[in-house]
């Protein structure tokens, strides 16, 4: 019996040795640095793609990326690519890769792995603005309010680091000590101002802190800051309330609001809680069309409404 035992427990962990070496997994250096199963290339670097197990035998291959779900594009064998290792580079961007191994009477693949170009993203940047306090006049350029906070944001955070900010459009594409457009000391994705200025960023990827790009001068926001019709007090960034402000009910309402003043369309209309924050925002809305506010928190709202004539106007409602 005890012989039986020794040898079934044999044959038992020979099946397991054999599972295990039909389950090859790739590894490089940069998987899953960001994203689980993806590589991120930087410009001049190659890649190192390996199996963390050795095979008698190994056939890779590789299948262009598409949009489509499922991926319909052929798994090509690559030629030559039969060892261990297969180096790849920025030239196999947007592609994946696994390999076929063989390990006696084991043949298996490898669960698929992708060499992806987000890395390349290049920078954009999102301004958000106080509701009320600016008006776009032109591709670029935006009126703003006195003392009135503008927020600029790489879209793409996770993927660049160090970022070098611009209070105008620099001579150079890569900034140098001294450039009288960089403001100091700021190198975060994220930057606030109240001043005047044209506003754009040139930053380094994470991963490849020698790949950097400049924010298009073309994107860079110009603000100009001033007392506009539409502002309130210097520094307060609240609108100007116009004498006929319109007709807003039922309010208090526990679901639906109307602005009330006939045959006007407004360009935009935006909802603020009491802390100032944006909590609901539509265009093109018009008068007869019910503003759906169930989902907010009961409590004190402002709504700002702007025609198209630019007018803008600032009611209170209360939210059951």
């Amino acid at each position: 019996m005890k012989t039986k035992l020794t040898f079934l427990t044999f044959l038992l962990f020979g099946f397991l040795n054999i599972k295990a070496q039909c389950e090859p997994t790739i590894t490089s250096p940069r998987l899953g640095a960001i994203f689980a199963e993806k590589i991120l290339f930087c410009e001049s670097e190659d890649e190192i793609l390996s199996t963390t197990q050795t095979y008698s035998s190994y056939q890779w291959y590789k299948q262009e990326w598409t949009w489509q779900t499922p991926n319909n594009n052929p798994w090509e064998a690559i030629p030559g690519a039969t060892s261990q290792q297969l180096t790849i580079n920025g030239g196999d961007q947007l592609y994946y890769f696994k390999v076929q191994v063989t390990q006696g009477a084991c043949m298996a693949e490898s669960a698929a792995v992708m060499a992806d170009g987000y890395v390349y993203g290049l920078p954009a940047m999102m301004s958000t603005f106080v509701p009320g306090t600016y008006e776009i006049v032109d591709g670029g350029v935006a009126h703003v309010c006195e003392g009135a906070p503008v927020k600029f944001d790489d879209i793409f955070p996770v993927v660049y680091g160090p970022h070098t900010w611009f209070k105008c459009i620099p001579t150079t594409v890569a900034p140098f000590t001294g450039d009288p457009c960089v403001i100091p000391n700021v190198t975060g994705d994220t930057y606030t101002t109240s001043e005047p200025g044209e506003y754009g960023f040139y930053a380094c990827t994470e991963y490849c802190p020698n790949q950097c790009q400049m924010l298009d001068p073309f994107t860079f926001v110009k603000l100009e800051y001033g007392n506009w019709e539409f502002c309130g007090n210097l520094g307060t960034g609240e609108v100007k309330a116009k004498e006929n402000k319109l007709s807003i009910y039922p309010n208090p309402t526990a679901q639906f609001l109307y602005i009330g003043k006939e045959s006007e369309e407004y360009k935009e209309v935006t909802i603020i809680d009491m802390s100032g924050k944006l909590v609901l925002k539509k265009n093109d809305h018009q008068y007869r069309q019910a503003i759906d506010v169930s989902h907010l928190a009961a409590g004190n709202y402002i709504i700002v409404s702007k025609n198209g004539k630019g007018e803008v106007y600032r009611n209170k409602f209360i939210k059951k």
